[in-house]
């Protein structure tokens, strides 16, 4: 007990002998925790402020400025020189190699201070940061490295970009996207963020690359594990409208390089997988002609389709005794698109074309044929019958009907075609020349005749249905008979 209490005697002495160094720590929204230590860095306005953050960073004493900077930020937030005093908070961090909370500062500086003569100057360190992390620096945990991580570089190009949709930066920002997704081997992602420039930003100078890299990225998507002939023929046809649209670019030839290429590669391609049919178990001859005739059709002088040519005159006798034979086009190709849509009313009426159906030129039942030998007269005058050589004939070959009288019930129209009702005959006489086919209905293709003077109705042809269209005949100039008046209960005396 006497050895213990001239320890702890010391110890105390030790403990007031040592000046107690306590850090405070603050919370803020939007900061997070900060080090309020070393509070007598400061001044009493922002303009001395500044001045005294400016002489510690001019000294070297970063850390120092660092506080300074925070101060004024903090106590005049308001302040004409706070702006530039979270600008200098980030550039501190950048230049101790705080990437991610440099990163951060600018973004509070572009939030808060937008109408600020460093917005922009904000911004430019935003993309320049990304592209370090895009050129491969690791992310930190801790002031850790843990590596590279191409979707956080996706995030501050998008953040750039969301800062000013339409500012110097955002054209290239989009661009680099599709950069971080190739080294992701995202080719879809990627194209799809080349795309946008060319959507966004058609007259920007990241235009130009974004073109050639939508070829390319479908390029590299067609080499990717198991060749695709439908990556390479897209990467194809974008490097032709990056030829077309910008011919005096320089990196011309090397498109026409790229789709040299591809072509080989699609031809080896369509040979390799018409190899694969002839060596599968069972083999499929059918596949293999298909793909030949593709390598022919691809690249008719390669190597690979003086091969295929052989084959061709080899399995074409195969192939011909197989049902449906070498198909409608002589490829061995049995899909053929249909023009006419078997069901254009079903579930892909959408997706399937509708033609007009011919027209039907087959005569109806019991109806004559016109003669074509009879001598067809066309009046002078609308108002005139219409008269031929000949009378007309009636199907049947019996006698022709006679023209109906006013007084005779008109006939209604047939259900069907061969139900046909018969003209009510009339007994006054007619001209046999302007009668029409038994049952009422003109023959094909000759107009119908007009009921001569004798007819009480010339509007009215036979079979009691007015023509549509037709024009009346002239009625008869005769005066009509005077009805005898009616009988009278009163006798008539005459005087």
């Amino acid at each position: 007990m006497l050895r213990i209490r001239p320890l702890l005697y010391s110890l105390l002495a030790l403990a007031l002998a040592v000046p107690v160094v306590q850090a405070e720590l603050v919370w803020r929204p939007g900061e997070g925790w900060s080090d309020e230590s070393g509070g007598d860095i400061s001044a009493s306005s922002s303009r001395d402020q500044l001045e005294l953050a400016h002489k510690l960073e001019a000294q070297g004493q970063r850390d120092s400025a660092l506080k300074a900077y925070k101060s004024l930020v903090r106590r005049w937030p308001l302040s004409f020189f706070a702006p530039e005093a979270q600008y200098r908070i980030g550039k501190i961090l950048e230049d101790q190699g705080s990437f991610a909370d440099a990163f951060k500062a600018f973004q509070t500086m572009v939030q808060k201070y937008p109408s600020s003569d460093y917005f922009e100057q904000a911004l430019n360190e935003q993309y320049r940061i990304a592209n370090l992390y895009l050129a491969g620096e690791p992310q930190r945990l801790w002031k850790i490295p843990i590596g590279p991580s191409m979707d956080k570089t996706v995030d501050m190009y998008e953040r750039v970009i969301k800062n000013a949709p339409y500012g110097t930066y955002a054209p290239q920002c989009q661009f680099d996207i599709g950069l971080a997704r190739e080294q992701q081997r995202k080719f879809t992602d990627a194209i799809d963020a080349y795309q946008k420039v060319l959507d966004n930003y058609p007259t920007s100078s990241a235009a130009c690359n974004a073109q050639y890299q939508i070829g390319y990225a479908w390029m590299r998507s067609s080499a990717a594990g198991d060749y695709d002939m439908g990556a390479a023929k897209k990467a194809v046809d974008a490097f032709q409208d990056f030829l077309v649209r910008y011919p005096s670019s320089d990196k011309a030839a090397q498109a026409q390089e790229n789709i040299l290429k591809l072509g080989q590669r699609q031809t080896q391609g369509a040979f390799d997988i018409a190899q694969f049919y002839e060596r599968s178990h069972p083999p499929d001859p059918r596949g293999a002609f298909i793909y030949y005739n593709e390598v022919v059709r691809e690249d008719p002088n390669s190597p690979q389709a003086q091969v295929a040519k052989k084959r061709i005159q080899e399995l074409r006798v195969v192939v011909e005794a197989l049902p449906g034979g070498l198909g409608p086009d002589g490829s061995g190709n049995l899909a053929v698109p249909k023009t006419v849509a078997s069901n254009p009313l079903g579930n892909n009426a959408a997706d399937s074309p509708i033609t007009a159906a011919p027209p039907d030129n087959t005569p109806l039942p019991n109806a004559a044929l016109p003669d074509p030998s009879a001598n067809t007269a066309l009046p002078s005058d609308p108002n005139d019958p219409m008269t031929t050589s000949s009378p007309g004939a009636t199907a049947s070959g019996a006698a022709p009907a006679a023209a109906p009288s006013t007084n005779a019930p008109s006939a209604t129209l047939p259900a069907q075609a061969n139900e046909l009702t018969p003209a009510v005959p009339s007994p006054a006489s007619t001209d046999s020349s302007t009668l029409a086919p038994s049952g009422g209905i003109p023959s094909t293709g000759t107009a119908p005749a007009a009921p001569s003077s004798s007819s009480t109705d010339p509007t009215t042809p036979s079979g009691g249905i007015p023509s549509a269209g037709t024009v009346p005949a002239a009625s008869d100039p005769s005066p009509a008979p005077t009805p005898a008046p009616a009988p009278s209960d009163k006798a008539h005396t005459t005087p």
